[in-house]
């Protein structure tokens, strides 16, 4: 860096290259700042690494934007265009399809391969998961609807009528709210329309054969 900026003194070059190591490693609190054009630079570099370094560095790079607002009381308008930016670059490069989903079809199809050929990809397969950023829609729920739910439950699941199997950090019963007629099928989140599960009961009226063939 020196040699491209011989002017810059070697505490401004620390600066530089702290912020592109705190970047990197999704540190939120340091006071260094540098040049917008700097930013989308080291943006447009960790940009090559995927998309999963670039969701942290984004989220590094906004949690020090609102650092440094919090100092100047400014609304730094530079700042915020760059993170806008790469925003759009994350989005082009984000999985827009359903992980989870994707993953039991490939479970379905690892259970219908031969032992041999299951064995053969382990032995080749990367022990290091790629990392996706995904791109979802998800609903706003109510909150007083939850705890309407979860005080008619009193902590008893309303599905198998055991108690919760366990307690919060609180004191207070674990229990999930499922609603009945999913949201993303045109439900209601009503109370009407929730119930309060224990977790084995919860994956049942996601993945249980009672359920899913209804």
């Amino acid at each position: 860096m020196r040699d491209s900026y011989p002017d810059m003194s070697p505490r401004a070059a620390m600066g530089y290259i702290g912020s592109y190591v705190a970047m990197r490693r999704d540190v939120k609190t340091f006071a260094t700042t540098i040049a917008a054009n700097a930013w989308r630079l080291y943006l447009e570099d960790i940009a090559q690494h995927g998309a999963g370094p670039l969701s942290v560095a984004l989220d590094t790079f906004l949690a020090h934007v609102v650092y440094i607002q919090s100092k100047t009381k400014g609304p730094e308008a530079a700042l915020h265009k760059v993170h806008d930016e790469f925003v759009e670059v994350l989005k082009g490069m984000a999985v827009h399809e359903t992980v989870v989903e994707n993953l039991d079809a490939a479970v379905q199809k690892s259970l219908k391969s031969s032992t041999d050929e299951r064995r053969a990809r382990l032995a080749g397969a990367d022990r290091q998961p790629e990392q996706v950023v995904v791109l979802t829609r998800a609903f706003r729920r109510n909150p007083d609807v939850i705890v309407e739910v979860l005080l008619r439950a009193n902590g008893t699941c309303e599905g198998c009528g055991q108690s919760a199997p366990f307690q919060r950090a609180d004191g207070t019963a674990y229990l999930e709210v499922h609603h009945r007629r999913r949201l993303a099928d045109g439900g209601e989140d009503s109370v009407e329309n929730a119930i309060a599960l224990c977790p084995n009961c919860h994956r049942e009226w996601h993945y249980g054969i009672n359920y899913t063939t209804s």
